[in-house]
């Protein structure tokens, strides 16, 4: 993965710690084609940059999590942000394992002067658990909104330079095992 920026510099929070309701089982540990979904997601991060797990279940792994548990998702960007010392900010979801691949077109954009990239889908749907962010931008945003219950988009607003990078396709969320049939077996 070709970034702009030197990869060290980006720090990338997986949310892997949501009630997985429609999946039925906890997303980072579905298998698809025999491989875990949070592990498919952290073996197309760029080597060298820094990333933090955030998720209150054991996934054998060094994990982080808000606390209490299952604040929603600006709780645990907010957690992941507070274990990150990079410049940059990445923020990805579990249930999204194709999303790394849009990495290098959100840091072209915070790279060329934006404080924030966040993809946008073909239907027209911001995706803010996709996106890329000037640490110092995000951190004032979760200052802004508060943490726990709150929507992930609430954090773009207000944002001077935010950036709408077209989606692929690869920033596609997988809600319950039927969708994720799509991309292979699957095993809850």
């Amino acid at each position: 993965m070709q970034l702009l920026v030197d990869a060290t510099q980006l720090g990338v929070i997986i949310l892997a710690g949501g009630r997985s309701t429609r999946m039925g089982a906890d997303k980072a540990a579905v298998r698809v084609n025999g491989t875990r979904l949070v592990d498919a997601l952290l073996a197309t991060l760029p080597a060298a940059s820094p990333r933090v797990v955030v998720s209150p279940f054991d996934l054998g792994m060094p994990t982080i999590c808000e606390d209490p548990p299952f604040g929603g998702p600006v709780a645990g960007i907010a957690a992941g942000c507070d274990a990150l010392e990079t410049e940059l900010v990445a923020v990805l979801a579990v249930d999204a394992p194709n999303s790394a691949a849009l990495l290098p077109a959100l840091v072209e954009a915070v790279a060329g002067g934006a404080d924030a990239a966040v993809v946008e889908a073909g239907d027209g749907h911001v995706q803010p658990l996709c996106a890329v962010w000037r640490r110092e931008v995000l951190a004032a945003q979760l200052d802004r909104v508060g943490a726990r219950d709150v929507a992930a988009k609430a954090l773009l607003g207000g944002v001077d330079k935010l950036a709408l990078v077209p989606g692929t396709g690869a920033e596609r969320d997988y809600d319950s095992p039927a969708e994720l049939a799509a991309l292979g077996e699957v095993e809850l």
